[in-house]
């Protein structure tokens, strides 16, 4: 199935059996609906994945237009397999991701409440990154990002009050940002070179070892808390309203 160029599907509590293709300035919303292959965004608008959707592997990717700022919002959802993402937002919250999650060059990746199963990577984040009363079951490296990463509890870009879990290694190295690595137990090593300043935090409970610039971290200050918050897109809201109103005026498919 295939979300045409500028087209909008909404979608509840439907069915695809094969793959799901969202192309340029495409947009897709589903709800409570099971995508049994996989979802490709290519240069499209975005998508927002709520209610139960189930869907297998998902990458989002640019081509004639790298600079748009497509979305993939995913909330209460499960993604079977690898979830890939070299362009635009990723805002995820309780969500299951099976497979491993990649963000390459994106704005930023998000997670709360969430459960990744295999490795995350997030690397060259322009915005940077959270990771926030969530569970990892693989290896976490953070490098490269920018503005603020926010690994574990509360920091500067959202309110988290409960402990993020990680049973592999968490690498954060060579990143240009507010570095907040708190309120997290680590069963693997924690490690880090290069973040420039450096990371501040506290309360982490490592198995392993710990290694880096997070050997004698330094306590997060409140001046260290003004980075800007990771806002979505301004038109993301308009264009989910406007495609419901469409086709709630057309009618159902009848498919």
């Amino acid at each position: 199935m295939t979300v045409e160029a500028g087209a909008s599907l909404v979608v509840t509590g439907g069915t695809f059996n094969g793959n799901v293709t969202v192309l340029d300035d495409g947009f897709l919303d589903a709800q409570g609906t099971t995508l049994k292959g996989s979802l490709t965004s290519t240069d499209g608008f975005g998508f927002y994945l709520a209610g139960g959707t189930k869907v297998g592997a998902v990458k989002v990717s640019s081509d004639k237009f790298p600079d748009r700022g497509t979305y993939a919002y995913l909330n209460g959802a499960t993604v079977d397999g690898d979830f890939t993402a070299g362009v635009g937002e990723v805002y995820a919250e309780a969500v299951s991701f099976n497979g491993n999650v990649t963000g390459t060059n994106v704005a930023y990746v998000d997670l709360v409440n969430s459960v990744v199963a295999k490795d995350i990577t997030v690397t060259g984040a322009k915005l940077g990154a959270v990771a926030c009363a969530s569970e990892f079951y693989g290896n976490a490296s953070y490098t490269g990002n920018s503005k603020a990463l926010q690994i574990g509890a509360n920091g500067p870009v959202v309110g988290c009050e409960q402990a993020s879990y990680w049973a592999g290694d968490l690498t954060v190295s060579g990143n240009k940002a507010d570095v907040h690595v708190s309120n997290n137990i680590v069963r693997g090593n924690l490690s880090g070179a290069d973040n420039d300043p450096a990371p501040t935090g506290s309360n982490n409970r490592v198995r392993g070892t710990v290694s880096g610039q997070f050997e004698d971290l330094a306590p997060e200050t409140a001046s260290r808390g003004a980075a800007a918050t990771h806002e979505r897109s301004a038109d993301v809201d308009g264009r989910r309203g406007a495609a419901k109103a469409a086709a709630h005026a057309t009618g159902p498919a009848d498919l």
